[in-house]
Protein backbone atom coordinates (compact mmCIF):
# COMPACT_ATOMS: atom_id res chain seq x y z
CA UNK A 1 0.00 0.00 0.00
CA UNK A 2 2.73 2.41 -0.79
CA UNK A 3 2.23 5.05 -2.75
CA UNK A 4 3.87 4.99 -6.17
CA UNK A 5 4.02 8.28 -8.44
CA UNK A 6 1.78 10.68 -7.49
CA UNK A 7 -0.98 11.96 -9.97
CA UNK A 8 -2.34 15.29 -9.98
CA UNK A 9 -5.43 15.44 -7.79
CA UNK A 10 -9.02 15.06 -9.39
CA UNK A 11 -10.40 18.47 -9.64
CA UNK A 12 -11.76 19.39 -6.57
CA UNK A 13 -15.30 20.92 -8.04
CA UNK A 14 -17.34 20.86 -4.73
CA UNK A 15 -15.43 22.14 -2.30
CA UNK A 16 -16.66 25.90 -2.75
CA UNK A 17 -20.10 25.16 -2.23
CA UNK A 18 -19.19 22.81 0.76
CA UNK A 19 -17.38 25.91 2.14
CA UNK A 20 -21.03 28.12 0.97
CA UNK A 21 -23.06 25.23 2.95
CA UNK A 22 -21.11 25.25 6.47
CA UNK A 23 -21.67 28.93 6.44
CA UNK A 24 -24.90 28.63 5.55
CA UNK A 25 -26.10 25.57 7.75
CA UNK A 26 -23.89 28.18 11.02
CA UNK A 27 -25.64 30.70 10.22
CA UNK A 28 -28.75 29.25 9.99
CA UNK A 29 -28.54 27.60 13.29
CA UNK A 30 -27.84 30.60 15.16
CA UNK A 31 -31.21 32.41 13.82
CA UNK A 32 -32.95 28.96 15.17
CA UNK A 33 -31.13 29.34 18.16
CA UNK A 34 -31.80 32.51 18.30
CA UNK A 35 -35.14 32.59 18.01
CA UNK A 36 -35.75 29.62 20.44
CA UNK A 37 -34.07 31.89 22.90
CA UNK A 38 -36.42 34.73 23.00
CA UNK A 39 -39.31 31.98 22.72
CA UNK A 40 -38.13 31.16 25.84
CA UNK A 41 -37.86 34.41 27.75
CA UNK A 42 -41.21 35.55 26.79
CA UNK A 43 -43.09 37.41 29.53
CA UNK A 44 -45.82 35.54 31.23
CA UNK A 45 -49.35 35.98 30.53
CA UNK A 46 -50.76 38.97 32.94
CA UNK A 47 -53.50 37.58 35.89
CA UNK A 48 -56.71 37.40 34.61
CA UNK A 49 -55.67 35.74 30.93
CA UNK A 50 -56.30 32.82 29.73
CA UNK A 51 -53.10 31.27 29.59
CA UNK A 52 -52.13 28.23 26.74
CA UNK A 53 -49.84 25.42 27.89
CA UNK A 54 -46.65 24.73 25.51
CA UNK A 55 -46.72 21.57 23.65
CA UNK A 56 -43.10 21.21 25.56
CA UNK A 57 -41.55 21.92 28.45
CA UNK A 58 -39.48 25.05 27.78
CA UNK A 59 -36.02 23.69 29.19
CA UNK A 60 -35.89 19.85 29.19
CA UNK A 61 -33.22 18.38 31.85
CA UNK A 62 -30.09 17.03 30.62
CA UNK A 63 -30.26 13.56 29.38
CA UNK A 64 -26.71 11.18 30.04
CA UNK A 65 -27.12 7.51 29.13
CA UNK A 66 -24.12 5.09 29.52
CA UNK A 67 -22.97 1.73 28.97
CA UNK A 68 -20.87 -0.80 30.00
CA UNK A 69 -19.75 -3.85 28.49
CA UNK A 70 -17.28 -6.95 28.87
CA UNK A 71 -16.52 -8.83 25.79
CA UNK A 72 -14.93 -12.32 24.82
CA UNK A 73 -13.95 -12.63 21.38
CA UNK A 74 -11.93 -15.51 19.64
CA UNK A 75 -11.26 -12.92 16.87
CA UNK A 76 -9.41 -9.62 18.38
CA UNK A 77 -7.92 -8.62 15.40
CA UNK A 78 -10.66 -9.23 12.62
CA UNK A 79 -8.71 -11.27 10.10
CA UNK A 80 -7.85 -14.68 9.51
CA UNK A 81 -5.19 -14.36 12.28
CA UNK A 82 -7.73 -15.61 15.06
CA UNK A 83 -6.36 -14.06 18.45
CA UNK A 84 -8.34 -14.81 21.61
CA UNK A 85 -8.97 -11.91 24.08
CA UNK A 86 -11.51 -10.06 26.25
CA UNK A 87 -12.03 -6.27 25.63
CA UNK A 88 -14.38 -3.82 27.71
CA UNK A 89 -16.01 -1.15 25.71
CA UNK A 90 -17.28 1.61 27.17
CA UNK A 91 -20.05 4.68 25.73
CA UNK A 92 -21.33 7.94 27.21
CA UNK A 93 -23.84 10.61 25.88
CA UNK A 94 -25.24 13.78 27.01
CA UNK A 95 -28.12 15.77 25.60
CA UNK A 96 -29.69 18.83 26.04
CA UNK A 97 -32.66 20.87 24.98
CA UNK A 98 -34.20 24.33 25.15
CA UNK A 99 -37.46 25.98 23.92
CA UNK A 100 -40.74 23.79 23.09
CA UNK A 101 -42.41 21.95 19.68
CA UNK A 102 -42.22 25.51 17.83
CA UNK A 103 -38.72 26.41 17.81
CA UNK A 104 -35.99 24.80 19.99
CA UNK A 105 -31.86 24.01 20.36
CA UNK A 106 -30.86 20.60 20.86
CA UNK A 107 -26.62 19.67 22.07
CA UNK A 108 -25.35 16.37 22.27
CA UNK A 109 -22.08 15.14 23.33
CA UNK A 110 -21.29 11.25 22.78
CA UNK A 111 -17.93 9.18 23.41
CA UNK A 112 -16.93 5.49 22.81
CA UNK A 113 -13.90 3.69 24.19
CA UNK A 114 -12.61 0.31 23.58
CA UNK A 115 -9.69 -1.16 25.42
CA UNK A 116 -8.27 -4.65 24.92
CA UNK A 117 -6.73 -6.37 27.88
CA UNK A 118 -3.93 -7.98 25.34
CA UNK A 119 -4.10 -6.61 22.09
CA UNK A 120 -3.72 -3.05 22.87
CA UNK A 121 -3.03 -2.39 18.48
CA UNK A 122 -7.03 -3.05 18.49
CA UNK A 123 -7.91 0.03 21.03
CA UNK A 124 -10.43 2.67 19.87
CA UNK A 125 -11.76 6.06 21.14
CA UNK A 126 -14.34 8.50 19.51
CA UNK A 127 -15.66 11.83 20.61
CA UNK A 128 -18.81 13.06 18.48
CA UNK A 129 -20.31 16.87 19.16
CA UNK A 130 -23.63 18.30 17.32
CA UNK A 131 -26.24 21.13 17.81
CA UNK A 132 -29.10 21.23 16.26
CA UNK A 133 -31.83 23.95 16.25
CA UNK A 134 -35.60 23.85 14.65
CA UNK A 135 -37.69 26.58 14.14
CA UNK A 136 -41.71 26.44 12.48
CA UNK A 137 -41.02 29.82 9.90
CA UNK A 138 -44.77 29.74 9.63
CA UNK A 139 -48.07 27.32 9.17
CA UNK A 140 -46.98 24.94 7.15
CA UNK A 141 -43.00 25.66 6.79
CA UNK A 142 -40.42 24.39 8.74
CA UNK A 143 -36.73 25.02 8.91
CA UNK A 144 -33.65 22.35 11.14
CA UNK A 145 -30.00 22.96 11.22
CA UNK A 146 -27.02 21.05 12.32
CA UNK A 147 -23.67 21.28 12.62
CA UNK A 148 -21.28 18.37 13.82
CA UNK A 149 -17.79 17.35 14.78
CA UNK A 150 -16.41 13.72 15.49
CA UNK A 151 -12.54 12.45 16.26
CA UNK A 152 -11.09 9.06 16.34
CA UNK A 153 -8.62 7.29 16.65
CA UNK A 154 -8.84 3.71 15.16
CA UNK A 155 -6.19 0.88 16.21
CA UNK A 156 -6.14 -1.74 13.29
CA UNK A 157 -3.29 -3.96 12.06
CA UNK A 158 -1.25 -4.56 8.82
CA UNK A 159 -0.20 -8.36 8.07
CA UNK A 160 3.10 -8.90 6.47
CA UNK A 161 3.34 -12.67 5.78
CA UNK A 162 3.36 -14.11 9.22
CA UNK A 163 3.89 -10.91 10.97
CA UNK A 164 1.02 -8.88 12.38
CA UNK A 165 1.88 -5.25 12.92
CA UNK A 166 -0.21 -2.57 14.70
CA UNK A 167 -1.47 0.49 13.13
CA UNK A 168 -2.86 3.76 14.33
CA UNK A 169 -4.99 6.26 12.67
CA UNK A 170 -6.60 9.92 13.57
CA UNK A 171 -9.61 10.78 12.12
CA UNK A 172 -12.16 14.04 11.98
CA UNK A 173 -15.15 14.62 10.02
CA UNK A 174 -16.97 17.53 10.09
CA UNK A 175 -20.43 17.96 8.84
CA UNK A 176 -23.56 20.06 8.21
CA UNK A 177 -27.11 19.86 7.05
CA UNK A 178 -29.58 22.34 6.44
CA UNK A 179 -33.93 20.60 6.05
CA UNK A 180 -37.02 22.44 5.04
CA UNK A 181 -40.33 21.17 5.55
CA UNK A 182 -42.99 22.51 3.96
CA UNK A 183 -46.44 21.15 4.20
CA UNK A 184 -48.63 21.27 0.75
CA UNK A 185 -51.89 20.52 2.15
CA UNK A 186 -54.14 17.16 1.37
CA UNK A 187 -52.10 14.82 3.75
CA UNK A 188 -48.56 15.62 1.67
CA UNK A 189 -45.64 17.38 2.63
CA UNK A 190 -42.42 18.24 0.72
CA UNK A 191 -38.53 18.06 2.69
CA UNK A 192 -35.72 19.42 0.69
CA UNK A 193 -32.48 18.70 2.24
CA UNK A 194 -29.01 19.73 1.42
CA UNK A 195 -25.83 17.83 3.50
CA UNK A 196 -21.73 18.05 3.94
CA UNK A 197 -19.12 16.60 5.24
CA UNK A 198 -15.71 16.70 5.61
CA UNK A 199 -13.12 13.97 6.25
CA UNK A 200 -9.71 14.52 7.63
CA UNK A 201 -7.51 11.95 7.79
CA UNK A 202 -3.87 12.12 9.47
CA UNK A 203 -1.05 9.59 8.32
CA UNK A 204 -1.30 5.88 9.69
CA UNK A 205 1.60 5.45 12.50
CA UNK A 206 2.70 1.98 12.46
CA UNK A 207 3.98 -0.02 15.75
CA UNK A 208 7.37 0.80 17.72
CA UNK A 209 7.64 3.00 14.67
CA UNK A 210 8.86 0.14 12.30
CA UNK A 211 7.83 2.26 9.21
CA UNK A 212 7.71 5.52 8.84
CA UNK A 213 4.07 7.14 9.02
CA UNK A 214 2.15 7.33 5.70
CA UNK A 215 -0.98 8.17 4.41
CA UNK A 216 -3.66 5.17 3.72
CA UNK A 217 -7.04 6.54 3.74
CA UNK A 218 -8.03 9.39 1.65
CA UNK A 219 -10.00 12.85 2.53
CA UNK A 220 -13.37 13.16 1.39
CA UNK A 221 -15.68 16.03 0.84
CA UNK A 222 -18.93 14.45 0.51
CA UNK A 223 -21.97 16.87 -0.62
CA UNK A 224 -25.87 15.79 -0.59
CA UNK A 225 -29.11 17.03 -2.05
CA UNK A 226 -32.03 15.49 -1.64
CA UNK A 227 -35.85 16.25 -2.18
CA UNK A 228 -38.60 13.72 -0.96
CA UNK A 229 -42.30 13.92 -1.69
CA UNK A 230 -44.90 12.18 0.92
CA UNK A 231 -48.85 11.58 1.03
CA UNK A 232 -51.10 10.04 3.38
CA UNK A 233 -54.13 8.07 3.39
CA UNK A 234 -55.28 6.40 6.60
CA UNK A 235 -53.01 3.56 7.40
CA UNK A 236 -51.15 4.12 3.82
CA UNK A 237 -48.35 6.38 2.75
CA UNK A 238 -47.23 6.63 -0.68
CA UNK A 239 -44.21 9.01 -1.40
CA UNK A 240 -41.00 9.40 -3.98
CA UNK A 241 -37.20 10.75 -3.35
CA UNK A 242 -34.87 11.89 -5.32
CA UNK A 243 -30.57 12.43 -3.91
CA UNK A 244 -27.55 13.49 -5.34
CA UNK A 245 -24.07 12.58 -3.98
CA UNK A 246 -20.99 14.31 -5.29
CA UNK A 247 -17.80 13.34 -3.36
CA UNK A 248 -14.22 14.50 -3.75
CA UNK A 249 -11.55 12.16 -2.71
CA UNK A 250 -8.23 12.85 -2.40
CA UNK A 251 -6.05 10.86 -4.76
CA UNK A 252 -3.03 8.80 -3.41
CA UNK A 253 -0.38 6.96 -4.99
CA UNK A 254 -0.55 5.95 -8.68
CA UNK A 255 -2.40 4.17 -9.73
CA UNK A 256 -4.91 5.52 -7.35
CA UNK A 257 -6.06 3.91 -3.87
CA UNK A 258 -9.28 5.96 -3.65
CA UNK A 259 -11.56 7.58 -6.75
CA UNK A 260 -14.22 10.46 -6.71
CA UNK A 261 -17.47 9.59 -7.54
CA UNK A 262 -20.99 11.32 -8.68
CA UNK A 263 -24.35 9.04 -7.36
CA UNK A 264 -28.25 9.83 -8.14
CA UNK A 265 -30.77 7.82 -6.57
CA UNK A 266 -34.63 8.02 -7.42
CA UNK A 267 -36.71 5.96 -5.68
CA UNK A 268 -40.52 5.48 -4.91
CA UNK A 269 -42.00 4.43 -1.69
CA UNK A 270 -44.89 2.97 0.16
CA UNK A 271 -45.32 2.26 3.89
CA UNK A 272 -48.75 0.90 6.21
CA UNK A 273 -48.98 0.28 9.47
CA UNK A 274 -52.43 -1.91 10.71
CA UNK A 275 -54.26 -1.36 13.94
CA UNK A 276 -52.41 -4.19 15.25
CA UNK A 277 -49.13 -2.94 15.33
CA UNK A 278 -48.43 -4.69 12.22
CA UNK A 279 -45.50 -2.37 10.08
CA UNK A 280 -45.16 -2.92 6.05
CA UNK A 281 -42.29 -0.33 4.09
CA UNK A 282 -41.30 -0.96 0.42
CA UNK A 283 -38.84 1.23 -1.37
CA UNK A 284 -38.11 0.29 -5.21
CA UNK A 285 -35.62 3.02 -7.54
CA UNK A 286 -32.93 2.88 -9.31
CA UNK A 287 -29.16 4.33 -8.47
CA UNK A 288 -26.28 5.70 -11.24
CA UNK A 289 -22.88 5.55 -10.02
CA UNK A 290 -20.33 6.95 -12.19
CA UNK A 291 -16.24 7.26 -11.03
CA UNK A 292 -13.78 9.47 -11.87
CA UNK A 293 -11.83 8.92 -15.34
CA UNK A 294 -15.16 7.15 -16.41
CA UNK A 295 -13.79 4.26 -14.61
CA UNK A 296 -17.04 2.86 -14.04
CA UNK A 297 -20.84 4.30 -15.12
CA UNK A 298 -24.04 2.02 -14.34
CA UNK A 299 -27.57 2.14 -13.41
CA UNK A 300 -28.97 -0.88 -10.46
CA UNK A 301 -31.82 -1.11 -9.15
CA UNK A 302 -32.21 -0.66 -5.48
CA UNK A 303 -34.68 -1.59 -3.18
CA UNK A 304 -35.36 -1.76 0.46
CA UNK A 305 -38.20 -4.46 2.04
CA UNK A 306 -38.91 -3.34 5.76
CA UNK A 307 -41.66 -4.99 8.48
CA UNK A 308 -42.82 -5.88 11.80
CA UNK A 309 -45.14 -8.44 13.46
CA UNK A 310 -46.54 -8.73 16.48
CA UNK A 311 -47.31 -12.60 17.43
CA UNK A 312 -49.05 -14.26 19.65
CA UNK A 313 -47.61 -14.84 23.38
CA UNK A 314 -45.64 -11.73 23.13
CA UNK A 315 -43.41 -12.54 20.14
CA UNK A 316 -42.52 -9.91 17.66
CA UNK A 317 -40.98 -10.41 13.93
CA UNK A 318 -38.96 -7.74 12.28
CA UNK A 319 -36.79 -7.74 9.17
CA UNK A 320 -35.25 -6.23 6.56
CA UNK A 321 -33.90 -7.13 2.89
CA UNK A 322 -32.30 -4.38 0.87
CA UNK A 323 -29.47 -3.48 -1.87
CA UNK A 324 -27.34 -0.38 -3.00
CA UNK A 325 -24.68 1.30 -3.78
CA UNK A 326 -21.93 1.40 -0.80
CA UNK A 327 -20.05 4.11 -0.74
CA UNK A 328 -18.42 4.38 3.04
CA UNK A 329 -18.25 0.56 4.47
CA UNK A 330 -16.13 -0.79 1.30
CA UNK A 331 -12.66 -2.05 0.70
CA UNK A 332 -12.54 -0.84 -2.79
CA UNK A 333 -10.96 1.99 -4.70
CA UNK A 334 -14.70 3.36 -5.49
CA UNK A 335 -17.74 1.62 -3.93
CA UNK A 336 -19.27 -1.91 -3.49
CA UNK A 337 -22.72 -3.33 -4.16
CA UNK A 338 -24.26 -4.28 -0.98
CA UNK A 339 -27.43 -6.69 -1.08
CA UNK A 340 -28.52 -7.89 2.96
CA UNK A 341 -30.45 -9.39 4.64
CA UNK A 342 -31.57 -9.71 8.28
CA UNK A 343 -34.48 -11.38 10.38
CA UNK A 344 -35.40 -11.28 14.16
CA UNK A 345 -37.74 -12.48 16.23
CA UNK A 346 -38.21 -11.50 19.84
CA UNK A 347 -39.89 -11.82 22.92
CA UNK A 348 -41.02 -10.13 25.52
CA UNK A 349 -40.86 -12.39 28.67
CA UNK A 350 -42.12 -10.61 31.44
CA UNK A 351 -42.52 -7.01 31.98
CA UNK A 352 -38.49 -6.13 32.57
CA UNK A 353 -37.33 -9.19 30.77
CA UNK A 354 -37.32 -9.83 26.85
CA UNK A 355 -35.06 -11.92 24.84
CA UNK A 356 -33.94 -12.28 20.65
CA UNK A 357 -32.72 -13.79 18.27
CA UNK A 358 -31.53 -12.57 14.55
CA UNK A 359 -29.77 -14.05 11.10
CA UNK A 360 -28.07 -12.57 8.44
CA UNK A 361 -26.68 -12.69 5.00
CA UNK A 362 -24.98 -10.21 3.19
CA UNK A 363 -22.90 -9.67 -0.25
CA UNK A 364 -20.96 -7.37 -0.75
CA UNK A 365 -19.33 -7.32 -4.64
CA UNK A 366 -16.01 -4.39 -5.13
CA UNK A 367 -16.76 -3.35 -8.44
CA UNK A 368 -13.11 -2.42 -9.00
CA UNK A 369 -11.25 -4.87 -7.32
CA UNK A 370 -13.82 -7.76 -8.39
CA UNK A 371 -14.02 -9.28 -5.11
CA UNK A 372 -16.69 -10.55 -3.37
CA UNK A 373 -17.01 -10.78 0.34
CA UNK A 374 -19.86 -13.03 1.85
CA UNK A 375 -21.55 -12.38 5.54
CA UNK A 376 -23.64 -14.67 7.65
CA UNK A 377 -24.36 -14.48 11.09
CA UNK A 378 -26.45 -15.24 14.18
CA UNK A 379 -26.70 -13.65 17.61
CA UNK A 380 -29.21 -14.12 20.69
CA UNK A 381 -29.86 -11.57 23.53
CA UNK A 382 -31.59 -11.05 26.81
CA UNK A 383 -32.15 -7.84 28.37
CA UNK A 384 -33.47 -7.41 31.91
CA UNK A 385 -34.46 -4.20 32.83
CA UNK A 386 -33.10 -3.81 37.10
CA UNK A 387 -34.54 -0.62 37.50
CA UNK A 388 -36.09 2.32 35.75
CA UNK A 389 -32.84 3.59 34.70
CA UNK A 390 -30.85 0.65 34.61
CA UNK A 391 -30.54 -2.74 32.11
CA UNK A 392 -28.22 -5.81 32.20
CA UNK A 393 -27.45 -7.24 28.30
CA UNK A 394 -26.25 -10.47 27.66
CA UNK A 395 -25.67 -11.57 23.89
CA UNK A 396 -23.75 -13.65 21.81
CA UNK A 397 -22.53 -13.08 18.34
CA UNK A 398 -20.86 -15.44 15.73
CA UNK A 399 -20.42 -14.64 12.50
CA UNK A 400 -18.36 -16.18 9.13
CA UNK A 401 -16.95 -14.30 6.57
CA UNK A 402 -15.20 -15.62 3.24
CA UNK A 403 -13.52 -13.03 0.74
CA UNK A 404 -13.61 -15.22 -2.79
CA UNK A 405 -10.19 -13.20 -4.36
CA UNK A 406 -7.73 -13.60 -1.63
CA UNK A 407 -9.70 -16.53 -0.24
CA UNK A 408 -9.72 -15.44 3.13
CA UNK A 409 -12.35 -17.17 5.61
CA UNK A 410 -12.57 -15.45 9.13
CA UNK A 411 -14.66 -16.71 12.05
CA UNK A 412 -15.69 -14.84 14.70
CA UNK A 413 -17.59 -15.20 17.84
CA UNK A 414 -17.97 -12.23 20.13
CA UNK A 415 -19.94 -12.61 23.96
CA UNK A 416 -20.46 -9.71 26.34
CA UNK A 417 -22.61 -8.88 29.45
CA UNK A 418 -23.62 -5.11 29.72
CA UNK A 419 -24.77 -2.52 31.74
CA UNK A 420 -26.72 0.11 30.50
CA UNK A 421 -27.90 3.36 32.13
CA UNK A 422 -30.00 6.30 31.94
CA UNK A 423 -30.50 9.39 34.00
Amino acid sequence: MVSRKRRPAHRQTVAPLSRSLLRSAGLGLLMACAAGTVRAEQPAAPAGEPIVAPAADPTTDPVITSSLERHWTNNALDSDHAVKDWYTLLRGSLQKQWGDNDANAKLNANFQITHYDKTSIEDDRALSLSAEAFRKLAPGLELRGSLSYRVSSTGDNLDIGPLTLGTREFKQVFGAQTQLGIDLGNATSLILEAADSFEKLGATHFQDDLILPAKLHADRNLFQLAARVTRTFGQFAFGASASALFASVEEIGYPPLFLSFNAYTLRAEAAYKASDGSTLGVALGAQFLRGAYDIYQRWRPTWQLTFGKPLPRGFELRGTYFGRYETSDTDDPLASWLQRAELELGMKVRENLGIASGIFYELKDNLLYENQERRKGIYAEATYNATKSMAIVVRVDVSETFKTVIDERQHTVDAFVGLRAKI
